[in-house]
C-alpha cells in the first residue's frame, strides 16, 4: 500500500533552495561536533566535574542515593555517574558528554531544519557551546529531554514530551522552570490532567530531592546584599558579562520580549512570570552565574515554539546573538589554552617525590578544591588543607573556603602542597619554620592558577 520511495526519487523532488538549506544544516552541525571533539580534548576538568564524579562514588547508605548529601541537587547525575564509575575511571566516563552534545545537536536540526540561522545561533551561542556540552556535568542531558519534549510535543506526544521534562528535573533543579512552562503550555492546549499528575509528582519528588539535599550547604546560600540589584542583573542576562547586566540591559531585554510575544498574552505572561520568578529566586539562593542564565533562554526557545508563527523571530534571534558572540570568544580564549600545554601537576609531584610517594599521607590541597579535579582523575584521596582530613568529595555543609587547618604543621616531611593564593598558606608554614619549593604552575581557565610545592 505504501511503496518504497529510493533516496534518488527524493532528492528529484528536493527544491534548489531545500538542498542548499539541508546542505547548511549538515555543514553546521558538523562544525558544532568537531568543535565539541576538539573542545573536549583541550579541556582541564574543573572543580564542579570532579566533585559530582567523587560524591557519585562515595555513596553508600541507600538514603544518601535519593537525597545526596549537601549537594543541593536531584539525584539522577549522581546515579548515572554512579553507574559510569562501576564501569569507567573518570576520563574516559568523560567522553559521554561530546556524545550527548552531538545527539543534542541532531535534535535540533530535526527542530530546527528549516532554520538555519536559529539553528546555528543556538549551537554556537556561549552556554550550549561551552558548558551544556563537553562539559561533564547534566546540564547537556537536560538539554536532550527539553529537545526531545518539544519534538514529541511537534508530533502528536505531549504525554511523553512531559515525561521528559519531568525526567530533567531528576538532573538540575532548574530544570523545574522547564517543566512549569511545559505544563502551563500542555494545560493550555487542553491535555488531560490525569495524564499530566503523574509525571508532575515525579518531577515534584526530584525538587523535593533537592530542597532535602541542600540544606545547610553553604555554598548554595549565598544571597545577594540588593534582591533588586540582583534581579536585575539576571534579567539582564542578554549582556551576558557582568558588566553589561546593569537594569538598562534587563529593561531592554524585557521589552523586547514583549514586543516579541505581545501576540500571544498566554505565552508572554508565562515567560515573564517564570523569568522573573528565577531572577528573584537565583539572586537570593544561588547567587550570580552565567552559565545558569541558559535556562532562562530555553524559556524564550520554548515561548517561541509555543507560540508558533505569531512569535516575532528576529527577537529571539536579538535574544541569542550576544551569547553567540561570546560563544566564538570563548572558542579563542579555550582554544589558547590547551590542556597539554600546562603541566600535569600531579605528575611534577610524583617525579619529584619519588616512588614511595603515597597522596593520603603526603599531599595537601588547599583550598580543598584545587585537588579535586587531581582526585577524581588520578583515583586518589589527598589530605584537605581547610579541614585536615583526608578528603574525596567535599562535605559543603562543614566547608569554609579560606580556613586553614592547623593541622597541616603537622603532617610528616617532606610533603608536598597544591594550593592556589599560595601565599596565604605559605606565609602560616614559614611561620612556624618550614619552607615551601616552588615545583610548577598550571592555568585552569575555569577555575585559575594552581601551583605545585615541596614542603620541608
Amino acid at each position: 500500500m505504501f511503496p518504497a520511495v529510493s533516496p534518488e526519487t527524493v532528492a528529484a523532488t528536493e527544491s534548489a533552495p531545500q538542498r542548499k538549506s539541508r546542505l547548511a544544516v549538515l555543514i553546521v552541525v558538523g562544525l558544532y561536533c568537531a568543535l565539541q571533539l576538539v573542545m573536549f580534548a583541550m579541556h582541564d576538568p574543573w572543580i564542579d566535574e570532579a566533585q559530582g564524579w567523587l560524591v557519585a562514588k562515595s555513596l553508600s547508605r541507600p538514603l544518601d542515593f535519593l537525597v545526596i548529601p549537601s549537594e543541593g541537587h536531584p539525584p539522577l547525575w549522581f546515579w548515572l555517574l554512579r553507574a559510569l564509575s562501576l564501569m569507567l575511571d573518570f576520563s574516559p566516563a568523560r567522553l559521554l558528554m561530546p556524545i550527548v552534545a552531538m545527539v543534542n545537536a541532531y535534535l535540533l536540526s530535526r527542530l530546527w531544519r528549516n532554520d538555519v540561522v536559529l539553528l546555528t545561533l543556538v549551537l554556537f551561542s556561549f552556554v550550549v557551546l561551552q558548558f551544556w556540552g563537553y562539559h561533564f556535568r547534566p546540564y547537556g542531558l537536560v538539554f536532550t529531554a527539553l529537545l526531545s519534549a518539544l519534538l514529541l510535543d511537534r508530533n502528536g506526544r505531549p504525554v511523553a514530551a512531559t515525561w521528559c521534562l519531568a525526567i530533567a528535573c531528576g538532573f538540575h533543579f532548574f530544570a523545574g522552570f522547564l517543566f512549569a512552562f511545559f505544563l502551563i503550555w500542555q494545560w493550555q492546549k487542553r491535555t488531560k490532567l490525569t495524564h499530566l499528575v503523574p509525571p508532575a509528582v515525579l518531577a515534584a519528588a526530584f525538587g523535593i530531592s533537592a530542597v532535602l539535599s541542600g540544606l545547610g550547604n553553604s555554598t548554595i546560600d549565598q544571597p545577594l546584599d540588593n534582591v533588586i540589584d540582583g534581579t536585575l542583573s539576571n534579567l539582564g542576562w542578554l549582556g551576558m558579562f557582568a558588566a553589561l547586566r546593569v537594569p538598562s540591559v534587563a529593561l531592554v531585554t524585557l521589552a523586547l520580549l514583549i514586543y516579541g510575544f505581545w501576540a500571544k498574552p498566554v505565552v508572554l505572561a508565562t515567560l515573564l512570570a517564570l523569568l522573573v520568578t528565577f531572577a528573584v529566586a537565583t539572586s537570593r539562593v544561588y547567587n550570580l552565574y552565567p552559565w545558569h542564565f541558559a535556562f532562562m533562554t530555553m524559556l524564550c526557545l520554548m515561548a517561541y515554539v509555543w507560540a508558533g508563527e505569531k512569535a516575532k523571530r528576529w527577537v529571539i534571534l536579538a535574544i541569542l546573538a550576544p551569547q553567540t558572540i561570546v560563544g566564538a570568544w570563548a572558542i579563542v580564549e579555550r582554544l589558547s589554552h590547551p590542556v597539554w600545554l600546562q603541566p600535569n601537576l600531579y605528575a611534577v609531584i610524583r617525579a619529584n617525590a619519588g616512588p614511595d610517594f603515597s597522596p593520603e599521607t603526603q599531599l595537601v590541597a588547599w583550598p580543598d578544591l584545587v585537588g579535586l579535579a587531581t582526585a577524581a582523575a588520578e583515583d586518589i584521596q589527598f589530605i584537605s588543607g581547610n579541614t585536615g582530613e583526608t578528603l574525596g568529595p567535599i562535605n559543603w555543609r562543614s566547608w569554609k573556603e579560606r580556613t586553614i587547618d592547623k593541622r597541616v604543621l603537622d603532617v610528616p616531611r617532606p610533603y608536598w602542597l597544591l594550593c592556589a593564593d599560595c601565599e596565604v598558606i605559605l606565609d602560616l608554614l614559614e611561620e612556624n619554620g618550614m619552607r615551601g619549593t616552588y615545583l610548577a604552575r598550571k592555568s585552569n581557565i575555569d577555575n585559575g592558577e594552581f601551583d605545585a610545592y615541596r614542603v620541608e
